[in-house]
């Protein structure tokens, strides 16, 4: 008579495992240790080592004359043309106070929680762009100013040439 253990217990038992997923991980179970889990539901295998009601892979016959459109490469500085501005805490702090709302009726109006509102006006985290969306419009207020990146570089450059002006130097 063949015996059974369980991978879970270890204990040995004459009935078969049963296949269960346990916090994401499989095991074979015996039926009291199955409880906690759920039970992997296993497919029966043809000969071919298939198993049945696998959907076969689909393969489209090439066209002659068409390509495949292809992607357009994506833009990963498109959103960076405005930039947060750098006293943002008091500029909410002063819209908020001056529309006579406290920081959890103003995170009420935006569906937001009120510990996100102090973080911002502490300064302790930045707005991510959809809060930032929702106190501009519900304050009447600008949090982003234009990003001008030549006039960052000048006055980088006013102060000595980095590393990377050199290499450009060099490779001319």
């Amino acid at each position: 008579m063949e015996s059974y253990e369980c991978e879970v217990c270890g204990r040995k038992t004459k009935f078969p495992t049963t296949a269960v997923k346990i916090e994401g991980a499989e095991f074979k179970a015996c039926s009291e240790c199955a409880k906690l889990g759920t039970v992997i539901e296993k497919r029966p295998v043809n000969q071919t080592g298939k198993a049945y009601g696998t959907p076969a892979p689909i393969r489209y016959a090439p066209q002659s004359g068409h390509e495949a459109p292809k992607a357009k490469p994506r833009n990963y500085f498109a959103g960076l043309e405005n930039e947060l501005v750098e006293d943002y805490d008091t500029v909410i702090k002063k819209a908020r106070e001056a529309k006579g709302l406290s920081q959890e009726d103003l995170a009420l109006k935006i569906k937001e929680k009120a510990t996100l509102i102090k973080k911002i006006e502490r300064k302790e985290i930045h707005p991510e762009e959809t809060v930032m969306k929702k106190l501009e419009k519900e304050l009447n207020i600008k949090l982003t100013e234009a990003f001008d990146s030549s006039e960052t570089f000048k006055q980088r450059s006013s102060s000595g040439p980095t590393l990377g002006d050199i290499a450009f130097m060099k490779k001319k």
